[in-house]
């Protein structure tokens, strides 16, 4: 009996990592399908060999596309507030080997980010939950490259069907950056349900 229920236990777990896996790979799949990554890395020239600072990365759904899009020479530096969702990361990453994508735990006014470093800094359906936002703005600063650029994807609530007020319209969020060093470029709006913002820094370095 011993050894059967034992049995049981292994395939029960077995069973549950198997439909949790399965659940996230279909949600995964879902959100593809409106959100358009590939498009998004496309419109924003990301490429090859890369280093990305992805902020407001939660559990990594558009982590994992920069990963594959950068490859083995790129990398990708994953910053979030919540340890928690980082961890889970951490955890794929260790499950599918991984190995170019650092999780960085950040604060509400910085992202912590490596200095010099980045080509570029991406934050995609996380901006409206920003604190701090202008402080924020002026410490990512020192983390970019001088001809890197920063890249805010982010819902329009004139195009999503639910929790408008959650989100920020595009005429608040350009005020909201007027207040920082950085100054617009491009804002592109094919997305079914996001707006893509570029900014560069108004005065260089």
């Amino acid at each position: 009996m011993k050894t059967w229920s034992r049995l049981w236990s292994t395939w029960f777990v077995l069973l549950s990592v198997a439909i949790s896996a399965l659940t996230a790979f279909a949600q995964r799949s879902d959100r593809d399908s409106w959100q358009q990554p590939g498009r998004i890395m496309d419109s924003l020239g990301i490429r090859h060999g890369m280093i990305i600072g992805e902020a407001g990365a939660g559990d990594g759904y558009f982590t994992f596309h920069l990963s594959k899009r950068v490859g083995e020479e790129g990398k990708i530096y994953a910053n979030d507030i919540d340890k928690g969702a980082l961890q889970r990361i951490n955890d794929r990453c260790k499950r599918e080997d991984v190995r170019n994508i650092t999780t960085i735990v950040g604060e509400v006014d910085d992202p912590l980010f490596p200095e010099g470093e980045l080509d570029c800094v991406v934050i995609i359906m996380a901006f409206h939950d920003f604190e701090k936002p202008v402080e924020w703005m002026k410490n990512v600063i020192p983390s970019m490259k001088p001809d890197a650029f920063l890249a805010i994807i982010d819902p329009d609530p004139q195009k999503v069907r639910h929790d408008r007020s959650h989100f920020m319209s595009k005429e608040k969020i350009l005020a909201t950056m007027q207040k920082t060093d950085f100054a617009l470029v491009r804002m592109l709006t094919f997305l079914e349900r996001d707006n893509i913002y570029v900014f560069r820094l108004k005065n260089g370095r």
